[in-house]
């Protein structure tokens, strides 16, 4: 079979790639590998690099399709615009491509092998499904797994929600009221008409959950799959993510604007959709804002929590 040309069923993987640090290509050849590893040989991969500070790393991410050909295309961006920029890249490029599923994987984490196999078997099985998730386990810089304990509570508060999934229609709900963020970027794969009607805003931090919130509201149903989990980077060297790092003292001030802003918008896809009734709406938003401050508390930034939960009076 000719690999330029992709069959119908032949799903893309979307990964933004920002070359800053020095172990940034060798984990981007880990995750690339981790695709090859694949047992669904039906895929292609397009890697968007965000305007990479390093010429040298720019030019081997080039280069990655001279020896992959017939699966990966670079895409590459002169100026820095954001993960979410990147992914809305990458997903107009597969749905240019015809592909059906999109599966969103960062340019450090590792896949399961069978990521692929059991989210088109999960899709084909389940057509009121637009959305799989699944669970992960974190790995440092060098691939050791890391102790729950040294995870921070953000972190540890998505693994918790993996004990009663969210699943089903108007996930989004239970995201914005109970859960908090649920579905690491690298577990996430949809359908390429879920990702072209709800692309990332271009917003830097918590750009996922802002997208999430409104694919459930927008969408038909979310599903959990406990059997695929992926390998999720966190070095050990830095505290916190790399785009927690990037934004710096800003980031949850940030994540609270973003988070807010997505939960609002959810709101308004719902009513439109007449998923809930009208007078549902304060009593959600106000629900949603006392969650928000519980991820706050935790992280420790009680100013922003006395802020939300000043908020969310006003709309009891």
């Amino acid at each position: 079979m000719d690999r330029d040309r992709p069959t119908p069923g032949t799903a893309t993987f979307v990964m933004p790639y920002y070359g800053d640090g020095p172990d940034a290509y060798e984990h981007l050849l880990q995750a690339v590998a981790s695709l090859r590893g694949q047992t669904d040989p039906e895929w292609r991969l397009v890697i968007v690099d965000d305007g990479s500070p390093d010429r040298r790393n720019r030019e081997r991410v080039r280069a990655i399709p001279d020896t992959d050909r017939e699966r990966v295309t670079v895409l590459q961006q002169d100026v820095n615009r954001g993960q979410g920029f990147c992914r809305n890249a990458g997903v107009r490029w597969a749905a240019g491509q015809g592909a059906p599923l999109v599966l969103f994987q960062d340019a450090d984490d590792i896949a399961h092998p069978e990521r692929l196999e059991r989210t088109r078997r999960i899709f084909t099985e389940h057509p009121e499904v637009d959305f799989l998730y699944s669970p992960f386990v974190v790995i440092d810089e060098n691939g050791k797994p890391v102790d729950r304990q040294r995870l921070t509570p953000s972190v540890q508060e998505i693994l918790d929600s993996h004990d009663r999934p969210v699943e089903g229609p108007n996930g989004w709900i239970r995201i914005g009221v109970e859960t908090g963020y649920t579905s690491l970027t690298s577990t996430v794969s949809v359908r390429t008409t879920l990702a072209t009607a709800h692309p990332f805003p271009e917003v830097r931090g918590s750009e996922d959950t802002h997208t999430w919130l409104r694919m459930a509201a927008g969408g038909t149903g979310f599903k959990y799959e406990p059997a695929i989990p992926a390998q999720y980077r966190i070095p050990q060297s830095v505290a916190g993510s790399s785009d927690r790092n990037r934004i710096g003292s800003d980031y949850y001030r940030r994540k609270m604007d973003v988070d807010t802003d997505g939960f609002r918008q959810a709101l308004a896809i719902a009513l439109r959709r007449k998923t809930i009734e009208p007078s549902q709406a304060p009593r959600l938003l106000s629900e949603f804002l006392r969650r928000l401050a519980v991820t706050m508390e935790r992280e420790g930034r009680h100013d922003l929590a006395a802020q939300i939960l000043a908020d969310a009076g006003s709309h009891a």
